[in-house]
């Protein structure tokens, strides 16, 4: 139950396959990908699938190959309820004055907000997945009581689960003196470590963005807005 949504790694013809992921609430009901597509029909059977399975948003990368695909998004979501969302990995992590797993301990001083953690927002939202994954892991090795809004599940009907497994488990933090979270880039994973980009795994990632969606069509212009007087 919950929001459901499809997002999507662009890429051309080549080596490096273009990926989507379907998601509901916190299962993962589908991850795929295709290498017989240009980046443009790959588009076409991405927003196809997101309308195919009535999704309610769509995400796609906007880093690389995805920079010019904003008018064909676009017109192939025009008229649904579909909400489209840019996903931009390098840009500054979403919500930066939020802090990072709050803690209500009187013993915990001066908790680090997201800005002060993560280098961007890709290493956000992979750290929020990881989280997921490990406290599922303590929920249902260990038995530990966790709220089943922090957990995940992957669906056994996902067309390429082994594949993601691979590319989750070697993903290698990016070592930096500032001391902030910073994953490798997709060319340096390749350049320096000789392993494919984590194509399924990027779009199962991007599910992790927390967005915050406002009302819309409300007119305030007439609500009374009530005078508190204090003593």
């Amino acid at each position: 139950r919950g929001v459901r949504r499809v997002s999507h790694d662009p890429s051309d013809l080549g080596n490096d396959p273009k990926a989507l992921c379907e998601r509901v609430g916190n299962v993962v009901l589908n991850v795929t990908e295709r290498n017989d597509l240009d980046v443009n029909d790959g588009s076409d059977w991405a927003t196809g699938y997101a309308v195919q399975v009535n999704a309610d948003r769509y995400e796609y990368d906007v880093g690389g190959m995805g920079t010019g695909l904003k008018r064909q998004v676009n017109e192939a979501l025009a008229g649904t309820k579909i909400h489209v969302s840019l996903f931009n990995g390098a840009e500054s992590p979403d919500h930066p004055d939020a802090i990072y797993q709050p803690s209500e301990a009187a013993n915990i001083k001066d908790q680090k907000t997201n800005k002060q953690v993560f280098r961007n927002m890709r290493a956000q939202c992979y750290a929020s997945l990881r989280d997921r994954i490990y406290n599922t892991y303590r929920a249902v090795v260990h038995g530990e009581m966790k709220d089943v809004e922090d957990l995940i599940s992957f669906s056994s009907n996902c067309e390429h689960l082994g594949k993601l497994r691979s590319e989750l488990c070697r993903m290698p933090i990016k070592p930096n003196g500032s001391g902030l979270v910073e994953l490798y880039t997709k060319a340096d994973m390749r350049k320096i470590f000789k392993v494919s980009s984590p194509n399924l795994g990027d779009c199962v990632m991007m599910t992790e963005r927390k967005h915050v969606v406002a009302a819309q069509d409300v007119d305030v212009s007439g609500l009374y807005i009530p005078t508190v007087n204090h003593w």
